[in-house]
């Protein structure tokens, strides 16, 4: 007889507990949810209901995947923000409730029906230009990376949440191919310092060490983007980063010397995590 869901929950855990994953519980509950093609809620509900062979063996590839450290999302092949559904493979970050926190505070800055001109550097996924183009009917976004396969990755999620035609997608090594002005330049640098980075996560470290590396002080992409900026706003413009802990106070004060005047926010566990800057 085949085990309930119930049965197969707990032992998913107990290995996951022992292979050292973050979450076990919740990370045993998705994967479970993905191999059966239902909701948390559903497994919570019937937790006496029992697996079939073919789903069991579909949930078993998943473990053994998450045992090994990859992270969640490249094997259920989407993560959410901002109540979408963003696809994410290994070239690409998987996105976090930290940037989610970066595109509310934006998006609370600028009107709802207003036609701006976004640009989302670093996109990535294209998580925040994604989200901007959905929640900004008008707008229109330019996603910008320095990857190729970043890109692809971005396209593909702007074509599967039908925003194609409103996200503009430059290969770009910050402002090398940017030639346009924009109302606000959003990014999610690379901002770990390089030798912090192999001391991250398993889960972490299998994603895009060029995503992740921001150089000797984390700073390698985030002082160009900052440098030039003032030269892509348009006036009244806003310019807004997401970064490491320790880094923000320091971007804040460089753009204040530099004619900005600049902000600090932190993000919901306390961390001085984001930098808002208009061009005085």
């Amino acid at each position: 007889m085949q085990p309930t869901l119930e049965e197969v929950l707990d032992g998913a855990v107990s290995r996951l507990v022992a292979a050292g994953s973050d979450e076990p519980q919740a990370n045993a509950e998705w994967l479970l949810a993905s191999a059966l093609g239902v909701t948390r809620t559903h497994l919570l509900v019937n937790r006496a209901e029992r697996i079939t062979p073919e789903q069991q063996d579909a949930y078993e590839k998943m473990l053994v995947r998450k045992e090994a450290g990859e992270p969640l999302s490249h094997i259920v092949g989407f993560q959410p923000f901002c109540g979408l559904n963003i696809h994410v493979t290994p070239d690409v970050l998987t996105p976090r409730p930290e940037t989610e926190e970066l595109a509310d505070l934006v998006s609370a800055r600028f009107e709802h029906r207003g036609a701006y001109r976004f640009l989302d550097m670093c996109t990535g996924s294209g998580c925040i230009a994604l989200a901007l183009a959905d929640r900004f009917p008008k707008a229109v976004v330019t996603a910008a990376d320095i990857s190729e396969k970043a890109l692809l990755v971005a396209q593909e999620n702007a074509k599967r949440l039908h925003l194609e035609d409103r996200i503009r997608f430059l290969q770009s090594d910050v402002w090398e191919n940017v030639q346009d002005t924009f109302d606000l330049i959003i990014s999610n640098p690379p901002y770990i310092p390089s030798k912090i980075v192999d001391t991250l996560t398993r889960e972490v470290l299998h994603e895009p060490r060029l995503a992740l590396d921001g150089g000797a002080d984390g700073l390698d992409v985030v002082r160009p983007l900052c440098s030039l900026a003032a030269d892509y706003l348009n006036p009244d413009g806003l310019l807004a980063l997401e970064l490491c802990k320790g880094q923000a106070g320091a971007v804040a004060r460089g753009l204040m010397e530099i004619g900005w005047n600049a902000e600090v926010k932190k993000d919901i566990v306390g961390i001085e995590r984001f930098v808002l800057a208009q061009k005085i």
